[in-house]
């Protein structure tokens, strides 16, 4: 068993017990649940920003010394097509194994030259914090043996600002330039005072926000920075217990649960982000093609509940008629919208359409359900 002494921490850890946070261990880590009561946590990040500590998530460095070259052999281990890239631009996508099942799913960054991270000289992937070594280990396995990957935690911290207000924190600790701002899904370099970051348009709640990476010795003083300038604006930080509901009201996966080795992308009603016919090959091609030519036997689905009764992960899911058709991978109350709400997989040859009944077994009772449309929240 992981005991507390053999836990990851952040660079924020003292920091959190010194706010009163409840830590408790997550993938490995000894991360933040919450910092006070998580329904606030939830509405002040929709509502107006909230602050992560997201240090926990694998960030890796991937360089050949040929831009092109890197390119080409990534683009060989994730159905995306990456030569859409450029300098600055980002894009999600997944890992896949033979059977085209998701190792992780990954946002991969091609690199500008920036002068205070000559480490990031190429690209850039940030992966589950959980799959961090198995990650590391699949590309060092498929990569040319040339390429260098290095997994650089140690040496940065990762926090993530979101909420509509957002860009009136950045503006108020003073963030250089202010604008222009990283377009959804691009990175570029920027300052507090003199401290350089890179700021990425991305994130995992459903708003709009920026995820920044800082050097380790700086990370303390600009989370702080944040949360002083950023209070007038109603900026707390935000927990593990939080981040979960606002990802699970936007229909974000989560790996280990919505996404794992026996799920390919297709299954998880990621098509958007599968490029079957980029130029290049790659791994586990072939099952989603064979998906695509016969059909899915289980569709990722959301569902509201009409009785109020929390679906938790594994929990069964039944037709009107009794007969078992899926599992539950995530369930919560929804602070949004007030009614309970989850995600599962369903087995069938096409999608329910929104409106259709189900059943959800709920600590051994039958409870009502509709399926609803993908997502649940939208700003």
């Amino acid at each position: 068993m992981t005991t507390q002494l053999s836990l990851q921490k952040t660079p924020l850890h003292q920091n959190h017990l010194q706010r009163g946070a409840k830590l408790v261990e997550f993938s490995g880590w000894d991360m933040p649940l919450q910092f006070g009561k998580v329904l606030e946590e939830h509405h002040a990040v929709r509502q107006q920003a909230g602050l992560f500590d997201i240090a926990h998530m694998g960030v890796l460095s991937i360089r050949s010394g040929d831009m092109t070259q890197t390119q080409q052999a990534l683009d060989t281990l994730v159905p995306q097509d990456l030569s859409k890239l450029y300098p600055g631009k980002a894009v999600y996508t997944q890992l896949l194994n033979e059977a085209g099942g998701i190792i992780d799913d990954i946002i991969v960054y091609q690199m500008p030259i920036f002068a205070d991270f000559p480490e990031f000289s190429e690209f850039m992937i940030i992966c589950n914090a959980s799959n961090t070594q198995p990650v590391i280990a699949w590309l060092k396995a498929h990569l040319p043996t040339n390429f260098q990957v290095d997994w650089l935690n140690p040496r940065y911290g990762l926090i993530a600002l979101q909420g509509p207000l957002f860009q009136d924190v950045l503006k108020a600790a003073g963030l250089t330039p202010l604008e222009p701002l990283p377009k959804r899904f691009h990175i570029g370099e920027y300052h507090f005072q003199d401290v350089p970051v890179l700021l990425s348009r991305t994130g995992y709640t459903g708003e709009d926000g920026v995820e920044i990476l800082i050097p380790v010795s700086h990370v303390d003083a600009i989370w702080n920075l944040l949360l002083e300038k950023g209070e007038s604006q109603g900026l707390r930080p935000i927990g593990l217990a939080a981040r979960d509901t606002l990802r699970l009201e936007a229909a974000y996966p989560l790996h280990g649960a919505e996404l794992s080795e026996s799920i390919s992308p297709l299954e998880a009603g990621l098509e958007w982000s599968v490029k079957i016919g980029k130029a290049s090959d790659f791994i586990g091609k072939s099952v989603l093609l064979a998906q695509q030519s016969t059909g899915l036997s289980r569709h990722f689905t959301c569902f509201e509940m009409l009785q109020r009764s929390i679906p938790r992960h594994h929990d069964l899911l039944y037709d009107t008629e009794g007969n078992p058709i899926g599992e539950v991978t995530s369930g919560s109350i929804s602070p949004t919208l007030g009614k309970p709400i989850g995600v599962g997989y369903i087995r069938s040859e096409r999608p329910l359409v929104p409106g259709t009944l189900l059943k959800v077994q709920i600590r051994g009772t039958m409870m009502d359900a509709q399926v609803v449309e993908r997502p649940f929240y939208r700003r």
